[in-house]
């Protein structure tokens, strides 16, 4: 359980340092209202997350796969896809690694 804890303690320092606004946070946001599925794309969560981190230019077809892994697509999905405004993957994820960059944990 202590295990648990800190893993806790440390992801939530994490969460508190990331700005709301910030392409990190809109990915994480669309990560928090997906209702993933792993028995439908064979993967775990964690799994999954790594697919996205050794390949980040498929960004647009792993939120695909990700919300639609439950077979429906939630209006909050779509909010936070949409608030997303991924018009160029390359942009975004360089946006996204500067951010993850100067966080100071």
């Amino acid at each position: 359980m202590e295990v648990n804890k800190n893993t806790l303690a440390q992801t939530m320092a994490f969460l508190l340092l990331i700005p709301p606004e910030s392409n990190l946070a809109k990915l994480l946001k669309l990560c928090f209202v997906t209702r993933y599925n792993r028995e439908s794309l064979g993967q775990n969560a964690l799994e999954k997350s790594y697919q996205l981190i050794n390949n980040p230019l498929d960004l647009p077809y792993w939120i695909q796969e990700v919300i639609q892994s439950d077979e429906k697509i939630t209006p909050e999905e779509w909010q936070a896809f949409g608030e997303m405004n991924l018009k160029e993957t390359q942009d975004f994820i360089n946006n996204l690694w500067k951010e993850l960059d100067d966080l100071k944990l």
